[in-house]
């Protein structure tokens, strides 16, 4: 049992820091501190997936399964599984340089095959309880990785950004999951 939290605490904390990675293009560096779901009771092993893990699941569902998005330098292939209750986490920025920031939300996504039964899919992205953003996956239309959210300041005044991602409520289990979050001050330059 007490190898079991382990690994439950070690894999929740190589996905919520970020602190190690450097960004050249902002004064401040993404993280997402470890405490933030600490306090979450109950955390069970459909919580957390690896890429592996997931790749084998949609095999058999006739899916295949984007890889974590190496963009920053972050690529753990670890991911925060969003339950159908929805999924809430914080991320900080300094409240001292009041400027629009760019959040940024790697996503599992999967890309149905020929023999996929393949049933369109909403996520709805709220920040700081304010809904910012829907993002959608059906047969033939999916949202592209990372997916950007711009925040204006006086969306966070006391730097806090709460991020709650909730399934549509017609949905049941847990398909839709977080590679990475991260914060820039600057958009990312599309290719």
């Amino acid at each position: 049992m007490l190898q079991l939290k382990l690994k439950f605490f070690l894999l929740t904390a190589i996905f919520f820091s970020f602190s190690t990675f450097k960004n050249t293009r902002a004064d401040e560096l993404p993280r997402v501190p470890v405490q933030t779901f600490a306090a979450e009771e109950g955390l069970i092993p459909e919580d957390i997936a690896s890429f592996p893990e997931l790749k084998t699941w949609a095999l058999y569902q006739f899916y295949e399964l984007e890889p974590d998005n190496p963009t920053m330098g972050i690529q753990d292939y670890l991911c925060r599984m969003v339950p159908e209750t929805g999924l809430r986490f914080l991320l900080e920025k300094s409240p001292k340089n009041r400027s629009t920031v760019y959040l940024y939300l790697d996503m599992t996504r999967y890309l149905p095959q020929k023999k996929a039964i393949f049933k369109s899919r909403k996520l709805d992205i709220y920040i700081n309880r304010r809904k910012k953003k829907e993002i959608y996956t059906s047969r033939g239309k999916s949202f592209t990785n990372p997916v950007e959210i711009q925040i204006e300041p006086n969306e966070f005044p006391d730097g806090k950004i709460y991020v709650e991602l909730f399934p549509s409520t017609s949905e049941s289990g847990r398909f839709w999951g977080v590679w990475d979050a991260f914060i820039l001050e600057n958009p990312l330059e599309k290719n």
